[in-house]
């Protein structure tokens, strides 16, 4: 809980820079999506991974600005080998449920090795920026306005439920209403945040959190459900 702890510290600068933030990587997910049809896989999958990191970096700037170390969101200090345990053990859970499970029991096929690295290059600037920009900087930075540790994980958690809709709104010409009353997408997406911010909370650390997230969209997308 260290890592709440500190978040008496915040303001509604950082918690209103955290919101700008918000504000910017949903547009990039509605650029991501915009141009999705418009470029090659492999282009989308390099626009989406540059995207990313720099919004990892935007988050370093932030921190630099405000003179907060890299504690405050979870990649220096902390339990490190707790988050890694309990993220290891969930991430072999969902790798699983997400990948072994189809290959096993469903009869589908691993994509080619080239297209396996390219993934996981990718998938791992995935984990690794949502875990910076939510569970690490969006949600401390709210707690420490709202000065409730449960009410900012839920806040948190619909911003990380909507930011996931521009990018299928355009991508895959869906509506909002039909994003939004789809009940099992979102309790997926919620509850993966839910479980997600446990590991962090409990251990201080994020690198318990980017581990299973980048698992988690990996390997899904190395087998070819057919």
């Amino acid at each position: 809980m260290e890592a709440m702890k500190k978040t008496e510290n915040y303001s509604m600068v950082d918690a209103a820079l955290a919101m700008g933030l918000f504000f910017l990587y949903c547009l990039a997910m509605l650029f991501c999506g915009t141009i999705v049809n418009l470029v090659s896989g492999f282009a989308i999958t390099v626009i989406g991974g540059v995207i990313n990191l720099c919004f990892v970096g935007m988050v370093f700037g932030l921190l630099r600005l405000r003179k907060q170390g890299f504690e405050t969101i979870g990649l220096k200090k902390g339990n490190i080998r707790l988050s890694l345990i309990m993220g290891t053990v969930l991430a072999a859970i969902l790798f699983f449920c997400n990948c072994l499970s189809n290959v096993f029991f469903e009869g589908q096929k691993f994509i080619s090795i080239d297209k396996i690295v390219i993934n996981v290059l990718y998938f791992f600037t995935v984990g690794l920026g949502e875990e910076v920009i939510f569970r690490g900087y969006i949600g401390t930075r709210l707690c420490g306005v709202i000065k409730n540790v449960y009410v900012a994980t839920v806040l948190t958690g619909l911003l990380f439920v909507l930011m996931h809709f521009p990018f299928r709104m355009i991508a895959y010409h869906m509506t909002f209403m039909e994003l939004a009353t789809n009940f099992s997408y979102m309790l997926d997406l919620f509850i993966t945040h839910l479980i997600l911010s446990f590991i962090y909370i409990k251990s201080d650390s994020l690198y318990g959190a980017i581990l299973p997230h980048w698992v988690s969209d990996l390997s899904y997308s190395i087998v070819t459900h057919l």
